[in-house]
Protein backbone atom coordinates (compact mmCIF):
# COMPACT_ATOMS: atom_id res chain seq x y z
CA UNK A 1 0.00 0.00 0.00
CA UNK A 2 2.73 2.42 0.41
CA UNK A 3 4.46 2.01 -2.52
CA UNK A 4 1.12 1.78 -4.09
CA UNK A 5 0.77 5.66 -2.70
CA UNK A 6 3.94 6.50 -3.48
CA UNK A 7 3.48 5.65 -7.11
CA UNK A 8 0.27 7.65 -7.13
CA UNK A 9 2.08 10.66 -5.64
CA UNK A 10 4.76 10.33 -8.66
CA UNK A 11 2.23 10.14 -11.35
CA UNK A 12 0.09 13.14 -9.66
CA UNK A 13 3.10 15.46 -9.07
CA UNK A 14 4.43 14.82 -12.54
CA UNK A 15 0.84 16.22 -14.00
CA UNK A 16 2.05 19.04 -12.09
CA UNK A 17 5.32 19.62 -12.80
CA UNK A 18 4.94 19.22 -16.94
CA UNK A 19 3.12 22.03 -17.12
CA UNK A 20 4.70 24.25 -14.71
CA UNK A 21 7.71 23.34 -16.24
CA UNK A 22 6.34 24.58 -19.38
CA UNK A 23 5.22 27.50 -18.11
CA UNK A 24 8.49 28.31 -16.62
CA UNK A 25 10.83 27.75 -19.95
CA UNK A 26 10.59 31.39 -21.09
CA UNK A 27 11.49 32.67 -17.94
CA UNK A 28 14.09 29.30 -16.47
CA UNK A 29 15.98 28.01 -18.94
CA UNK A 30 18.28 26.75 -16.62
CA UNK A 31 14.90 24.71 -15.13
CA UNK A 32 15.78 25.91 -11.54
CA UNK A 33 12.40 24.92 -10.69
CA UNK A 34 12.15 21.64 -11.87
CA UNK A 35 15.16 21.18 -9.68
CA UNK A 36 14.08 22.05 -6.72
CA UNK A 37 10.59 20.51 -7.13
CA UNK A 38 12.41 17.06 -8.57
CA UNK A 39 13.38 17.25 -5.00
CA UNK A 40 10.12 17.27 -3.25
CA UNK A 41 8.73 15.09 -5.76
CA UNK A 42 11.75 12.18 -4.36
CA UNK A 43 10.99 13.41 -0.94
CA UNK A 44 7.64 12.34 -1.16
CA UNK A 45 8.13 9.71 -3.00
CA UNK A 46 10.61 8.48 -0.36
CA UNK A 47 8.55 9.36 2.99
CA UNK A 48 5.23 7.36 1.59
CA UNK A 49 7.26 4.33 1.56
CA UNK A 50 9.21 5.18 4.69
CA UNK A 51 12.38 5.47 3.65
CA UNK A 52 15.05 7.37 5.06
CA UNK A 53 18.26 8.79 3.50
CA UNK A 54 21.91 8.98 4.94
CA UNK A 55 24.42 11.19 2.66
CA UNK A 56 28.27 11.26 3.69
CA UNK A 57 30.21 13.39 1.34
CA UNK A 58 27.68 15.30 -0.55
CA UNK A 59 29.74 18.66 -0.12
CA UNK A 60 32.43 16.66 -2.50
CA UNK A 61 30.23 17.46 -5.34
CA UNK A 62 31.22 21.63 -5.60
CA UNK A 63 28.38 23.73 -7.00
CA UNK A 64 28.69 24.97 -10.40
CA UNK A 65 30.53 22.15 -11.61
CA UNK A 66 29.14 19.33 -14.50
CA UNK A 67 30.23 16.10 -13.29
CA UNK A 68 29.71 12.64 -15.09
CA UNK A 69 28.02 10.74 -11.82
CA UNK A 70 28.87 6.96 -11.77
CA UNK A 71 27.00 5.03 -9.18
CA UNK A 72 25.91 1.58 -8.58
CA UNK A 73 22.48 0.46 -9.23
CA UNK A 74 20.29 -1.41 -6.87
CA UNK A 75 16.68 -0.43 -7.10
CA UNK A 76 14.61 2.27 -8.13
CA UNK A 77 15.17 4.11 -4.80
CA UNK A 78 18.61 4.78 -6.05
CA UNK A 79 17.09 7.78 -8.46
CA UNK A 80 15.14 9.58 -5.48
CA UNK A 81 18.05 9.07 -3.07
CA UNK A 82 20.55 10.48 -5.69
CA UNK A 83 17.85 13.13 -6.02
CA UNK A 84 17.98 13.95 -2.28
CA UNK A 85 21.28 13.77 -1.87
CA UNK A 86 23.52 16.13 -4.95
CA UNK A 87 20.26 18.00 -7.14
CA UNK A 88 20.46 20.88 -4.41
CA UNK A 89 24.24 21.02 -5.22
CA UNK A 90 24.74 20.11 -8.83
CA UNK A 91 21.71 19.75 -11.11
CA UNK A 92 21.82 16.25 -12.28
CA UNK A 93 19.85 14.52 -15.08
CA UNK A 94 19.89 10.84 -15.68
CA UNK A 95 20.77 8.41 -18.91
CA UNK A 96 17.96 5.40 -18.66
CA UNK A 97 16.61 3.28 -21.31
CA UNK A 98 14.48 4.05 -24.29
CA UNK A 99 11.81 2.33 -23.09
CA UNK A 100 11.15 4.18 -20.44
CA UNK A 101 10.71 7.09 -22.55
CA UNK A 102 7.69 5.44 -24.10
CA UNK A 103 5.68 5.43 -20.81
CA UNK A 104 3.19 8.40 -20.55
CA UNK A 105 3.17 10.87 -18.50
CA UNK A 106 7.08 9.51 -17.20
CA UNK A 107 8.35 9.85 -20.66
CA UNK A 108 7.10 12.93 -21.70
CA UNK A 109 8.56 14.29 -18.22
CA UNK A 110 11.90 12.94 -18.92
CA UNK A 111 12.16 14.25 -22.48
CA UNK A 112 10.90 17.67 -21.57
CA UNK A 113 13.57 17.88 -18.87
CA UNK A 114 16.67 16.61 -20.80
CA UNK A 115 17.20 13.13 -19.58
CA UNK A 116 19.24 11.00 -22.06
CA UNK A 117 17.96 7.95 -23.39
CA UNK A 118 19.81 5.43 -24.62
CA UNK A 119 19.26 1.85 -26.42
CA UNK A 120 22.06 -0.67 -25.81
CA UNK A 121 20.88 -3.33 -27.97
CA UNK A 122 22.19 -0.72 -31.52
CA UNK A 123 25.87 -0.30 -31.07
CA UNK A 124 25.49 3.06 -33.39
CA UNK A 125 22.40 4.20 -31.54
CA UNK A 126 24.21 3.94 -27.88
CA UNK A 127 26.97 6.06 -29.13
CA UNK A 128 24.64 9.02 -30.46
CA UNK A 129 22.92 8.77 -27.33
CA UNK A 130 26.16 9.09 -25.46
CA UNK A 131 26.84 11.87 -27.89
CA UNK A 132 24.05 14.03 -26.37
CA UNK A 133 25.40 12.84 -23.03
CA UNK A 134 28.42 14.65 -23.83
CA UNK A 135 26.80 17.91 -25.17
CA UNK A 136 24.80 18.02 -21.53
CA UNK A 137 27.58 17.60 -19.31
CA UNK A 138 29.52 19.93 -21.50
CA UNK A 139 26.57 22.99 -21.60
CA UNK A 140 23.91 22.11 -18.89
CA UNK A 141 24.21 19.46 -15.80
CA UNK A 142 25.94 16.67 -14.72
CA UNK A 143 24.34 13.46 -15.91
CA UNK A 144 23.87 9.74 -13.81
CA UNK A 145 25.20 6.96 -15.32
CA UNK A 146 24.44 3.14 -13.69
CA UNK A 147 27.77 1.80 -15.69
CA UNK A 148 27.10 -1.79 -14.29
CA UNK A 149 24.61 -1.26 -17.45
CA UNK A 150 21.35 -2.93 -15.25
CA UNK A 151 20.66 -4.05 -11.71
CA UNK A 152 22.34 -6.63 -10.45
CA UNK A 153 19.90 -9.98 -8.78
CA UNK A 154 22.45 -10.44 -6.49
CA UNK A 155 23.22 -7.20 -5.10
CA UNK A 156 26.72 -7.57 -5.51
CA UNK A 157 28.67 -5.05 -8.03
CA UNK A 158 28.68 -6.05 -11.25
CA UNK A 159 31.62 -4.94 -13.61
CA UNK A 160 31.40 -1.62 -15.01
CA UNK A 161 30.72 -0.88 -19.08
CA UNK A 162 32.59 2.18 -20.56
CA UNK A 163 30.33 4.38 -21.91
CA UNK A 164 30.32 7.10 -18.80
CA UNK A 165 34.22 7.10 -18.74
CA UNK A 166 33.68 7.38 -22.41
CA UNK A 167 31.74 10.41 -21.90
CA UNK A 168 33.72 12.15 -18.83
CA UNK A 169 36.84 11.82 -21.25
CA UNK A 170 35.43 13.72 -24.75
CA UNK A 171 33.00 16.34 -22.13
CA UNK A 172 36.56 17.05 -20.47
CA UNK A 173 34.28 16.35 -17.02
CA UNK A 174 35.83 14.87 -13.77
CA UNK A 175 33.71 11.66 -12.34
CA UNK A 176 32.28 11.61 -9.54
CA UNK A 177 31.80 8.31 -7.72
CA UNK A 178 28.38 7.64 -5.81
CA UNK A 179 28.14 4.12 -3.71
CA UNK A 180 24.33 3.61 -2.74
CA UNK A 181 23.58 0.90 -0.07
CA UNK A 182 20.44 -0.29 1.43
CA UNK A 183 18.04 0.14 -1.40
CA UNK A 184 18.67 -3.40 -2.68
CA UNK A 185 17.82 -4.82 0.85
CA UNK A 186 14.56 -2.94 0.67
CA UNK A 187 13.53 -3.00 -2.92
CA UNK A 188 15.34 -6.49 -4.49
CA UNK A 189 15.15 -6.76 -8.02
CA UNK A 190 11.92 -8.16 -9.52
CA UNK A 191 9.60 -7.15 -6.42
CA UNK A 192 7.16 -4.08 -6.46
CA UNK A 193 6.64 -3.31 -3.21
CA UNK A 194 9.55 -1.41 -1.47
CA UNK A 195 10.09 -2.45 2.67
CA UNK A 196 10.87 0.77 4.85
CA UNK A 197 14.16 1.67 6.24
CA UNK A 198 17.63 3.47 5.84
CA UNK A 199 19.52 4.24 2.50
CA UNK A 200 22.73 5.20 2.58
CA UNK A 201 24.41 7.39 -0.12
CA UNK A 202 28.61 8.10 -0.17
CA UNK A 203 29.97 10.83 -2.53
CA UNK A 204 33.63 9.89 -3.41
CA UNK A 205 36.13 12.36 -4.21
CA UNK A 206 35.56 13.10 -7.70
CA UNK A 207 38.45 11.46 -10.18
CA UNK A 208 39.70 13.84 -12.78
CA UNK A 209 39.18 13.24 -16.32
CA UNK A 210 40.13 10.50 -18.30
CA UNK A 211 42.62 10.39 -21.25
CA UNK A 212 41.36 8.64 -24.91
CA UNK A 213 43.33 5.28 -25.10
CA UNK A 214 41.58 2.15 -23.87
CA UNK A 215 44.29 2.10 -21.12
CA UNK A 216 43.47 5.50 -19.34
CA UNK A 217 39.53 4.50 -19.91
CA UNK A 218 39.89 1.07 -18.25
CA UNK A 219 42.22 2.64 -15.30
CA UNK A 220 39.16 5.48 -14.67
CA UNK A 221 37.18 2.13 -14.78
CA UNK A 222 38.96 0.41 -12.32
CA UNK A 223 39.56 3.52 -10.05
CA UNK A 224 35.77 4.67 -9.99
CA UNK A 225 34.40 0.73 -9.55
CA UNK A 226 37.00 0.21 -6.05
CA UNK A 227 35.27 3.32 -5.15
CA UNK A 228 32.16 2.66 -5.62
CA UNK A 229 32.97 -0.97 -3.76
CA UNK A 230 34.89 0.49 -0.75
CA UNK A 231 31.66 1.69 0.76
CA UNK A 232 29.77 -1.44 0.23
CA UNK A 233 29.44 -4.40 2.76
CA UNK A 234 32.06 -7.27 1.65
CA UNK A 235 29.34 -9.87 0.75
CA UNK A 236 28.12 -6.88 -2.40
CA UNK A 237 31.49 -5.79 -3.39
Amino acid sequence: MRTALAHAWAMLFLVVLLPVGLLCFPFDPRQRMHDRLSVVWARGALWLVGVRVEAEGAERARPGERYVIAANHQSTLDILALLVVLQGRTPLRFLAKRALFHVPVLGWGMRLYGHTPVDRRRAHGAAADLGEARRNVMQRWSTVFFPEGTRSATGRLLPFRPGAFRTASAAGARILPVTIDGAGALQPKGRYAAAPGVVRVVVHPPLDPPGPSLEELRAAMEACRAAVASALPEALR
